[in-house]
């Protein structure tokens, strides 16, 4: 019992780690896309503070020095803007420099729009400057916070332009003179009205007014950002899964499984064909070359055998050297399971006999392979453990299969094929028929590690390896 358990907290703890490790994949994705975000952003505020520029500049009455202090202070925030772009860009600390700027902004902006031009004539009320439109342009900060993919953030600016507009408030609130709607002995329409047209009155329910759009706003705009972090994890576990099972799968197959809700690992047991695919003389024929020359010979012969496999509806098993192991009828049974696989490796043979016929033209050698088909009763599911799962079928119809491979060294053929698969083609099936006459029957043969003897079938017939053989 006290090994079961520490058994299961094992797979547990490796369960553990397999997602920590997911999750830090899928952190890493996003910091490299506030990272792109934030200098996009950069960019756009720079833009945006063009457009500001050119209004200030056609907007404003001052003249002189007093016109240059109203440029310059928009030239600040575009230093600023070019300094987060060189950080998001180049620093490792741009996380927390981000909250850093953003603080920065909303105080300096709080800041500019409670002092007056101190080089023109014009005395401003303290009201005037607080209800002016330059509250208007702490929005560029959230937009500009929204492109960073990181909800934390956009609620953060949200936070600092209600403290900097607080602090705006508190400020003029005590300059003297001023007073609000509070100070009012009576609070009817017409005293409302009346300390209205008074420069000096700030009237507080504006206040309220633009603290709650802005809170909201900034709600809203962080579960935009939230939402669009989940929209493409979600595509990224889709695309992970779409790929991992394209690996294996025809895409038809793959279509279906991704649209599918069903548990592929899950154990059940099934009638499949089973394949096998080996090189003959592959360790003869490739040992004078380099280990790259190898690689990449087995690339392009794997490529060839591997997509007549997908073409034929098959699942791609798994590799072996210079062979594979491929099913048909996995994940889900059909009809035509056995005609799809012997299609599958006549089509695999047509395949190597155009690409030896580029290769003998190179002067280079032939490439012969064995193939052995087997149909039955096989248990289908993940293999594994937590570490590294494998879905694969496993039985007595796979060792009859690659045991049949190997029967084509003893029969010098390149087809081997059990009795089973002839008899799993329905007579009406036309196509699979006339495959099935491509093939002779090749009696029977007892295989290493069974019991009894198999009814094979051979490709080519015998007839046709005697003409080959009298050509060559």
């Amino acid at each position: 019992m006290a090994r079961l358990l520490k058994s299961e907290t094992v797979d547990h703890s490796v369960e553990e780690r397999l997602d920590d490790r997911l999750a830090r994949r899928s952190e890493d994705s996003f910091d490299e896309a506030e990272r792109n975000g934030l200098m996009l952003a950069a960019k756009v505020r720079t833009f945006a503070l063009c457009i500001v520029l050119v209004w200030v500049a056609v907007d404003t009455q001052s003249r002189g020095i007093g016109f240059l202090y109203d440029v310059s202070q928009v030239a600040v925030f575009a230093v600023l803007g070019i300094m987060q772009f060189y950080f998001a860009k180049y620093s490792a600390h741009a996380r927390v420099l981000n909250y850093a700027f953003v603080a920065v902004d909303c105080a300096l902006l709080a800041l500019i729009s409670s002092i007056q031009n101190p080089f023109t004539e014009h005395d401003m009320p303290p009201a005037i400057l607080m209800n002016g439109s330059q509250f208007t342009y702490f929005y560029l900060f959230l937009m500009q916070a929204a492109f960073s993919f990181r909800p934390s953030l956009v609620l953060w600016c949200g936070l600092c332009i209600v403290a900097a507009r607080t602090g705006m408030l508190v400020w003029f609130v005590n300059q003297p003179g001023t007073f609000t709607n509070l100070d009012l002995t009576e609070r009817t329409i017409e005293d409302l009205l009346l300390a209205r047209s008074d420069p000096n009155f700030i009237f507080l329910g504006f206040w309220v007014q633009e603290i709650l759009v802005c809170l909201l706003v900034a709600a809203g705009l962080a579960a935009l950002v939230r939402r669009s972090r989940w929209l493409v994890e979600s595509r990224i576990r889709s695309e992970r899964s779409r790929t991992n099972l394209a690996r294996y799968f025809s895409p038809n197959v793959v279509d279906r499984l991704a649209s599918s809700e069903d548990n592929l690992g899950e154990a059940r047991e099934q009638e499949v064909a089973v394949m096998f695919v080996d090189i003959i003389g592959f360790t003869t024929m490739c040992e004078n070359d380099t280990p790259g020359e190898v690689v990449s010979f087995l690339r392009r012969y794997h490529d060839r055998l591997g997509k007549a496999v997908f073409e034929n509806g098959g699942t791609l098993d798994k590799y072996l050297g210079d062979g594979l192991m491929a099913t048909f009828g996995t994940p889900e049974p059909g009809g035509q399971d056995a005609r799809d696989a012997l299609q599958c490796a006549f089509d695999m043979l047509d395949s190597l006999d155009d690409w030896n016929r580029e290769r003998k033209a190179a002067g280079l050698p032939q490439v012969r392979i064995g193939i052995g088909i087997h149909y039955g009763p096989v248990v289908s599911g993940d293999i594994g453990n937590q570490r590294r799962l494998e879905y694969s079928v496993i039985g007595d119809t796979v060792n009859v299969a690659s045991r049949l491979e190997q029967l084509t060294r003893t029969l010098e053929c390149s087809l081997v094929v059990s009795a089973s698969v002839i008899q799993a083609i329905h007579p009406t099936d036309d196509s699979g028929n006339s495959l099935v006459e491509r093939l002779e029957p090749a009696g029977e043969h007892a295989l290493r590690g069974r019991r009894g003897k198999i009814g094979v079938w051979a490709y080519p017939p015998k007839t046709s390896r005697r003409v080959a053989d009298l050509i060559r």
